[in-house]
């Protein structure tokens, strides 16, 4: 049995999110090495996922089409298919799509970026990424 592009590509990067919540304030998440972004079938994943934060439980994901345009910005609105984001605080069941920009300053196999993200008006995060090869 063949199967094909089913091998996920995982990269090195730097993540920097700031957390912003009207109550609770502003958190920074701060990630370099590997296990957060990877690259498959033609979809690129940044997945910090659930990270313990100054008491509270954030979680994030973003995926977007590897073939979008650099130097676009783009407006995420709920199933927005070139790219879509997830937002989550302290495990609450909400919208499953958040709202926001998102935009890639390099593209290619080792893209670059910035996002917007926001749920429900309370509660959003924005920062950047930036992602190199693998060192042998």
């Amino acid at each position: 049995m063949k199967i094909e592009n089913s091998v996920s590509s995982q990269v090195s990067g730097e993540l920097q999110v700031v957390f912003k919540h009207q109550d609770y304030g502003d958190h920074t998440l701060k990630l370099e090495g590997q296990g957060h972004m990877f690259s498959e079938h033609g979809v690129f994943h940044i997945t910090p996922k659930y990270r313990e934060l100054d008491g509270h439980r954030y979680y994030m994901a973003i995926k977007f089409r590897t073939d979008i345009e650099v130097g676009k910005t783009y407006t995420l609105d709920r199933n927005d298919e070139p790219v879509r984001a997830h937002l989550e605080i302290d495990g609450i069941n909400g919208d499953k799509y958040a709202s926001g920009t998102f935009r890639l300053s390099k593209g290619g196999q080792y893209p670059e970026g910035e996002f917007k993200l926001f749920e429900e008006g309370v509660f959003s995060a924005e920062g950047t990424f930036a992602t190199f090869a693998l060192k042998a």
